[in-house]
């Protein structure tokens, strides 16, 4: 009897300890919303500015340096409210709070042009910051939440990306960025204010994409992309501008995250280095999971093809009293993959049943930042910054035995040291000038061969030495009324390797016809310098090799905008633009071919042509509407429709399609949350996205059996394309806010129709006959998240 007891007697308490647990669990929880207030010109911090959150008694005034602290806010969704004297109010929204993690906001308010003495009530909505205000037209600002909510974007800002319009990303196994039917090396990367090398694991120098990003979503902070005639600070640019920013860490109290998911394993750590000062620090590290996994002895059901990278995010924030503020930044990363030839594998993009592939990269960027007020509205920040990029590759064909013979060496380094002064002036609440100058020492070691039938292993490319890239630029703003704003300015750059030099104009005008609505034009010129191992390609001459391409110049754009936006009832709004742009001085190759530098760019590699001249063309135009439902009541929407037009003249003076050229993108966007009992969220995300087929040039079946390789009718260049793209994503969220930490699973259900892209057609030399590779079929992708 005293055991049947004693087993109820436990058995009772242990319910009513599960029972207190989903009491506890079932109270709404809290958490502090701290943050600052700046101007937007001069990047001041405001005083006196009244912050409070719509629909709540809270409410707080911002301290003489702009910052505040709201206490108690209810987890969830809120919606910030900021007035003052003097500027303009605001509302922002979609600002998550949770339990495990306090909320930092960095804001803005713009002066008015008139200003009186009597406060307004806020009655201006905005979804986003628009911290970015010297871009006119083709920009998109977004954080870390918004590479988070989107079905199918793997917590990846650059397949976030691909969800705006103007932008295609048809390729399920890399992450270029596709802009306006431009190739993706025409992207510009900057972090922090510096230009960076490509960062993505499995990169290939020059490129600007890879299978998965280094960019831990997790650090990041309010941030912009840009799609065309973007401002005169970006440079050697010609299709567009991802201008990233690492958010500060948790100066008041410290603060941890893990996560588990495809991106890998992550840890995170923030915090204040003492409570005396606001000095903070913020750390991420992260470790691809199958690597992790076959290091323990776990068969990863992958073979040899075991993808291992890691990776490593920093900020450290130190302001002073009098000095001014000090910024330590970096990310750097690290990956390498092997994949042997497999003749039955066919479900593997990059998987050659006839050769061995052996390929590892590391990319590291690391930058020092001086910010300093010399009164209320002049500032200037100074960086400097160092950047690096390697990638080793070895390639060995296998014969009819099995049996590796090397075919492809690659070493190549490519590292730049880097010094920019920037001097930001607010002369009125009408007038704001921003100049630059910045300096690059680019380093640069390449040890690449490859065998030829003829001559043996030959070098392509052996060069080790540096040159400087010098620009600089002025941007200025006018804002004429409330209703006219005017930006324009120029920018300027100088490759010392061979004396280019360019100077380009920039002009962007916005008017609103209404306080709903308003027209915008923008016109640039852009230019760019090629990737820098193109210059040093070799030509054999006799028995020497000569650098045919040392002497190219920079490819040019000319690209105007203009659009239309409008501001619709329940927060409904639409964005429609038309663009056109014009490119010249193109490298094409010497002799009379189809082949074009813009063609370049969505897979491994920069192109091994040698013997290029900057005489080609192309051009670009389009039509894109954005039809946008910020999240505000439980759900959000998001449609995009692209359709344009891209083609190209080599030197041969034929007009192709570009292999960008796939006529047109539909992306539709949409996601429901439901709040229960104050701390639970149940969240459903869909995406849906058509698009015109990949180009292609078609493979010469008959003449392939004869030479034994793929020939190609370069006559009908990209002439052809496959079936059209679909994938539908559907994304399933459970967030739980416990008192003192959060936890959030999902799984992203990717391709649910398992629909069967093409990828590419490759010409099997051995069986002799045309090969076709699909893509990504049905893949759930899983996430874990814990913050505390």
């Amino acid at each position: 009897m005293w055991r049947n007891y004693s087993g109820k007697r436990k058995g009772f308490l242990v319910m009513l300890a599960l029972l207190s647990t989903v009491f506890s669990f079932g109270q709404q929880q809290v958490q502090t919303v701290r943050g600052i207030i700046v101007d937007q010109q001069s990047k001041r911090g405001i005083e006196q500015a009244t912050v409070s959150i719509q629909g709540r008694n809270l409410a707080t005034v911002t301290d003489s340096s702009g910052g505040f602290v709201i206490y108690q806010v209810p987890v969830g969704r809120i919606t910030i409210q900021v007035s003052h004297v003097g500027y303009e109010p605001f509302q922002l929204y979609n600002i998550v709070v949770e339990s495990g993690k306090e909320t930092m906001l960095n804001l803005e308010l713009l002066e008015k042009l008139n200003v009186t003495q009597k406060e307004i009530i806020i009655s201006g909505k905005k979804e986003k910051l628009t911290s970015r205000q010297m871009a006119t037209v083709s920009a998109v600002e977004f954080n870390a939440e918004d590479s988070r909510r989107f079905a199918g974007s793997r917590n990846d800002v650059a397949r976030m990306a691909s969800n705006f319009a103007g932008v295609n990303s048809v390729n399920d196994g890399r992450n270029d960025i596709i802009i306006r039917g431009n190739s993706p090396l025409g992207l510009l990367w900057r972090l922090e204010g510096v230009d960076i090398p490509n960062p993505n694991h499995f990169g290939s120098l020059g490129a600007t994409g890879g299978p998965v990003g280094m960019l831990n979503n997790n650090v990041t902070g309010q941030s912009a992309f840009y799609t065309g005639a973007f401002p005169a600070q970006f440079g050697n640019a010609t299709a567009g501008a991802f201008d990233l920013s690492l958010r500060k860490g948790n100066h008041n109290s410290h603060e941890f995250t893990a996560q588990v998911g495809f991106n890998g394993l992550e840890l995170g750590a923030e915090g204040p280095f003492s409570k005396k000062s606001k000095a903070s620090y913020l750390v991420y590290y992260r470790y691809s999971i199958p690597g992790l996994l076959k290091s323990l002895g776990v068969d990863v059901g992958v073979g040899a093809a075991v993808p291992r990278y890691q990776d490593l995010s920093l900020k450290f924030d130190i302001p002073t009293k009098k000095a001014g503020q000090f910024t330590l930044f970096g990310i750097g990363g690290k990956s390498s993959i092997d994949f042997k030839g497999e003749l039955k594998d066919t479900s593997n993009f990059y998987n050659d049943p006839y050769s061995n592939l052996y390929n590892s990269t590391k990319m590291g960027v690391a930058g020092l930042k001086h910010t300093y007020f010399f009164n209320s509205t002049t500032s200037y920040t100074l960086t400097l910054a160092a950047t690096g990029s390697n990638v080793t590759t070895r390639q060995d064909s296998l014969d009819d035995n099995r049996i590796p013979h090397k075919n492809y060496r690659e070493n190549g380094n490519e590292w730049r040291y880097v010094a920019s002064a920037v001097v930001n002036k607010k002369f009125s609440a009408s007038d704001r000038l921003t100049t630059g100058i910045t300096v690059d020492q680019l380093h640069f070691s390449y040890s690449d061969s490859i065998l030829d039938r003829d001559y043996g292993f030959i070098p392509f490319v052996t060069e080790k030495n540096h040159t400087e890239l010098l620009r600089a630029y002025a941007q200025w703003q006018h804002r004429f009324s409330n209703r006219l704003t005017l930006n324009t300015g120029a920018y300027a750059q100088y490759l010392t390797l061979n004396k280019n030099t360019s100077i380009e104009g920039r002009i962007g005008v916005r008017y609103a016809l209404n306080n709903a609505g308003a027209f915008t034009l923008a016109y640039g010129t852009h230019s760019q310098m090629q990737t820098l191992m193109t210059y040093f390609h070799e030509t054999r001459s006799g028995e020497n090799f000569i650098q045919t391409n040392r002497n190219l110049g920079f490819t040019k754009s000319n690209h105007i905008v203009a659009g239309w936006e409008q501001t619709l009832k329940n927060a409904w709004k639409y964005k429609l633009e038309a663009y056109t742009q014009l490119l010249s001085d193109v490298p094409v190759e010497r002799k009379p071919t189809d082949w074009s530098v813009l063609n370049l760019g969505a897979g491994y590699g920069a192109g091994l042509e040698d013997s290029l001249v900057n005489k080609g063309k192309g051009y670009n135009y389009g039509l894109e509407l954005t039809l946008d439902k910020p999240f505000a009541n439980g759900y959000y929407a998001l449609a995009t429709v692209s359709v344009f037009d891209s083609k190209y003249k080599g030197s041969n003076g034929v007009t192709h399609n570009t292999a960008f050229n796939g006529h047109y993108v539909v992306n539709a966007l949409g996601g429901k949350e439901w709040q229960i009992r104050g701390i639970h969220t149940v969240a459903v995300d869909f995406k849906i996205t058509t698009a015109g087929g990949k180009r292609f040039t078609p493979i010469n079946e008959a003449a392939s059996k004869i030479a034994g390789k793929a020939v190609y009718y370069e006559e009908r260049s990209f002439e052809e394309k496959t079936k059209a793209y679909f994938r539908l994503d559907l994304k399933l969220t459970y967030r739980m806010n416990n008192k003192g930490f959060m936890q959030e699973f999902f799984v992203d259900f990717q391709n649910v129709s398992n629909h069967k892209n093409i990828f590419n057609q490759w010409y099997d030399s051995r069986a002799g006959k045309i090969r076709t590779q699909n893509q990504l079929g049905f893949w759930p992708n899983f996430n874990y998240r814990i913050q505390f």
